[in-house]
């Protein structure tokens, strides 16, 4: 098929589309560069640079593909979604309202879309299935919100006018793509993390909150390889499947495994007893709990992660070498 992949530049899609080209698709990507500036790379795609939230230019993308594959988005770490929260609700709601037009104008029939595990930041139940999201308050923060409100735009346009759909739900993410910035929280914790443990060598991080909050995290490659194996097969159709590593960590242990597998590697200098932590913000939308139920991709498309948190934090490593 011609795939149009939009937020093509961010370091998922990076990881989807060589997967999705060696299925056979031919790929056209599309970004607008929002949250790093401008990217240089080789890209063995088509790739159009515009802004997703101007319907021409929407029009004009989708015109002639087969499917869309929507993982644009403005995406931060607990820090920018209470920085920015207006522009991520207002834009993110808006461009995929675009590209749903779109493909309605065009005739285009199916609509992969990147969802978050953010659905879940009000959800009683752990682990969290599928079907509990609708069960749940609404999520606390605008991109969680803008999270939801995108999975029910993409079902309410398959129940009216019958464009099918595929919705993921990736569980935080491990990459060795995303770079740590000076603002904390801007970034996702593992990109902070890697910044003031390696490549800062600090011994005293600063935290968001106590440290205590469980996460479960999931090597890209896992995620990615569920979206570009899975998106286009009849028994993801008109599904929604979460995509993690159900193996709860907090902040702290998170940190502490990074530290011990750097020690050993010889990528940092070790001075002292070992780690300690400051708070330094707090946020009163920073979830405590996330953990994800994953029992449905397994039984409907045989995926299962690979790699628990530990691999990835040393592959991730071994990368940076």
């Amino acid at each position: 098929m011609k795939i149009l992949v939009t937020g093509s530049e961010g370091s998922l899609m990076q990881e989807v589309i060589p997967l999705l080209m060696g299925h056979g698709h031919t790929i056209i990507g599309v970004d607008n560069f929002a949250r790093y500036g401008e990217i240089e790379r080789d890209r063995p795609y088509e790739f159009i640079r515009g802004d997703l939230t101007d319907p021409d230019f929407v029009d004009k993308v989708v015109r002639d593909v087969d499917s869309v594959i929507q993982a644009a988005a403005l995406i931060y770490g607990v820090g920018g979604f209470n920085k920015y929260p207006a522009d991520i609700l207002s834009k993110d709601i808006n461009l995929h309202q675009n590209i749903m037009q779109a493909m309605l104008r065009n005739g285009i029939k199916k609509m992969v879309y990147i969802s978050s595990s953010m659905v879940y930041e009000r959800c009683l139940k752990h682990p969290s299935a599928e079907e509990d999201v609708d069960e749940s308050l609404i999520p606390s923060t605008d991109y969680g919100l803008s999270k939801l409100v995108g999975e029910r735009i993409t079902r309410a346009f398959n129940r009216q006018y019958g464009i099918g759909y595929t919705i993921w739900r990736p569980f935080n993410i491990i990459t060795p793509h995303e770079v740590g910035e000076n603002d904390l929280g801007l970034s996702h914790v593992f990109a902070d993390y890697i910044k003031n443990i390696v490549k800062e060598q600090r011994t005293e991080i600063p935290i968001i909150g106590d440290g205590e909050q469980i996460r479960c995290f999931t090597w890209i490659g896992d995620v990615a390889r569920g979206i570009a194996d899975f998106s286009f097969d009849e028994r993801a159709s008109n599904q929604t499947f979460n995509l993690g590593n159900p193996e709860p960590i907090t902040m702290k242990e998170l940190a502490s495994i990074i530290f011990e597998q750097a020690r050993q590697k010889a990528m940092i200098a070790v001075n002292g007893n070992g780690l300690s932590f400051r708070t330094e913000k707090s946020f009163p939308d920073d979830v405590r709990i996330r953990i994800p139920e994953v029992s449905k991709a397994k039984r409907v498309l045989g995926w299962e992660p690979t790699l628990k948190v530990a691999e990835s934090v040393e592959r991730c490593l071994d990368l940076m070498k």
